[in-house]
């Protein structure tokens, strides 16, 4: 009886550690919006394969309304050292009007 007890605590405790590590591959990382009120982010980071997202919820305001929206974000790519750019995404400056009145 007593061997049958160590096994099955053996095996709740392996199935609690499979279960821990199963629920961490995804985390989450709070993302300030620099405000008191407004639209709230995170970062979601799937630890397995590195996949990004940001999740974003705003509340309804008078002139807009509220939503949620989870914004995939792409893979993480590894570089091969500290302070690799390992993706760059530019776009041209806008071209500003001259004050009215002037050529």
């Amino acid at each position: 009886m007593k061997i049958f007890r160590c096994i099955v605590a053996v095996g709740l405790w392996v199935g609690l550690l499979a279960s821990a590590n199963a629920d961490q591959r995804y985390q989450a990382v709070s993302i300030g919006s620099g405000a008191d009120f407004g639209t709230e982010k995170a970062l979601i980071l799937d630890t397995v394969a590195g996949h990004m997202w940001i999740w974003t919820e705003s509340p309804a305001t008078e002139d807009e309304p509220g939503g949620r929206y989870i914004i995939y974000q792409g893979l993480l790519v590894p570089g091969n050292e500290i302070g690799d750019v390992v993706l760059k995404q530019e776009w041209p400056q806008p071209i500003l009007a001259p004050p009215n009145g002037t050529k």
